[in-house]
């Protein structure tokens, strides 16, 4: 039997600066592409373990999101395709079929610290994760 395994994560963005504003052209790359230049992109990674252990997040784009995970781990989420809301995210929710987080795994975000406070508003939608990747914060970009 699978158990699924689902954490909330609030908005705090603990060490993380949230991305800015801007408009994407129709020819800027999406996703990991986005920052293929960029030195902070690590290798790819397999999963985040433990997943209770993420409690920061920030640089969210309509596609991707770094987390901080435990002391000084960082890493970039990439979703399948558009993410409604993702870049707005006040807190985010990891929905897991194990303690790791790991490709084909969901995040759901909520544009609200308090992920049940909807106040009679649709329910975000689920995002697939695409891809891991290690991040380093400290590398420039």
């Amino acid at each position: 039997m699978i158990r699924k395994f689902s954490i909330l994560l609030a908005g705090t963005a603990v060490g993380l600066t949230a991305a800015a504003c801007e408009t994407a052209a129709t020819d800027e790359p999406d996703g990991v592409a986005r920052f293929a230049d960029d030195p902070r992109l690590g290798e790819r990674a397999d999963r985040i373990c433990f997943t209770s252990q993420i409690d920061g997040f920030g640089q969210a784009t309509d596609r991707t999101i770094v987390v901080e995970a435990g002391v000084n781990e960082h890493y970039l989420i990439e979703t399948f395709g558009y993410c409604p809301n993702l870049d707005w995210a006040q807190s985010i929710r990891f929905d897991a079929f194990s303690s790791c987080l790991t490709r084909g795994d969901s995040l759901i975000p909520y544009e609200t610290l308090f992920a049940s406070d909807y106040s009679g508003l649709a329910a975000p939608r689920a995002c697939l994760i695409s891809s891991i990747h290690e991040w380093n914060p400290d590398a420039g970009g």
